[in-house]
């Protein structure tokens, strides 16, 4: 290659095809607005801001870096075109993130075109831990990793730098998080309509009229203004050791509290559960029939006794 490029270097030969397509030579303008252009190049002009035809340029206009691949583009519903936020391209390692993998864990599709991310690698290294002390100990959302302290690095100076396989620690005070900021000043300002106080809704004032708790629960009471009555028998709600959760088929708990997430019903102990509770439908069943042929035996036994 060395000895081509000596006899016959052919670098600052310039073609008129090649000039006609860097000056878009010949380029017509599209005949309106908001055209799909997936096809086409990126425009040259419009990189160095000096495009003259628009919104009716028939090359794309990209602006800035777009990370992430748009998910109506792939479906062929974006109607954005040059002006979307997201890529229109397809790039396997710019795929948004698969809804059912990061919700529920598992995504049934084989062939799905979404990026499948490890929930561990979505948790943040806690600061206040890399710092030295993290006063939530195991109870901390953050990851908790050890590492080993570079020894040079903590006497002033390390001479490998960033590349150093120890720890660098930071001796910086963390800032607190935007979000969880955010939450505490909105339930600070949610007021209470039954007491007027700041930072709890009506459903949980304490100075409710039968706000007495048994059991960690709310007192089963009609509130009214003048009135109170308690409700009958057949609707208060049953102790938590005789409701029996659906989603997993156990007792001590209601399927919103189920701590086996939504796919909890694809345990055996559900189809076992579901079982039992269709034995004890029917013997339910069974007593009830029995009961209701007693009392009318019993009628029946008074009747005659009364017409003798």
């Amino acid at each position: 290659m060395a000895m081509l490029d000596l006899v016959a270097n052919v670098d600052h030969l310039v073609f008129d095809v090649e000039v006609a397509l860097e000056s878009q030579l010949g380029a017509q303008p599209l005949p309106f607005a908001g055209m799909d252009k997936t096809g086409a190049a990126i425009c040259a002009f419009f990189l160095n801001s000096s495009c003259s035809k628009g919104v009716q340029c028939p090359f794309r206009h990209v602006a800035g870096e777009k990370s992430v691949v748009c998910k109506h583009w792939l479906r062929g519903l974006c109607k954005k075109g040059d002006q979307c936020e997201f890529l229109h391209e397809y790039d396997l390692s710019k795929m948004p993130e698969c809804y059912f993998f990061s919700k529920y864990n598992a995504c049934s599709n084989k062939e799905c075109p979404f990026r499948h991310i490890d929930p561990e690698s979505k948790i943040k290294d806690c600061a206040w831990y890399d710092r030295g002390f993290c006063r939530n100990g195991p109870h901390c959302k953050n990851r908790h990793r050890r590492r080993v302290m570079c020894l040079s690095y903590l006497n002033g100076f390390c001479p490998d730098g960033p590349e150093c396989k120890y720890s660098h620690p930071r001796f910086d005070i963390p800032l607190p998080d935007p979000t969880s900021q955010a939450r505490k000043v909105m339930s600070s300002l949610v007021i209470c309509h039954h007491c007027g106080e700041l930072g709890h809704k009506i459903n949980n004032c304490p100075k409710l009229p039968g706000a007495t708790m048994f059991g960690g629960m709310r007192a089963p009471f009609w509130i009214q203004p003048h009135k109170m009555e308690p409700l009958p028998p057949e609707q208060r709600q049953r102790p938590l050791h005789e409701v029996t959760c659906y989603k997993c088929g156990e007792k001590g708990h209601y399927a919103n509290k189920c701590s086996k997430g939504a796919l909890a019903f694809l345990s055996q102990s559900a189809h076992m559960t579901q079982e039992i509770r269709q034995r004890e439908e029917e013997q339910q069943q069974r007593r009830l029939i029995t009961q209701q042929q007693a009392v009318k035996f019993v009628g029946q036994r008074r009747a005659g006794e009364m017409m003798r």
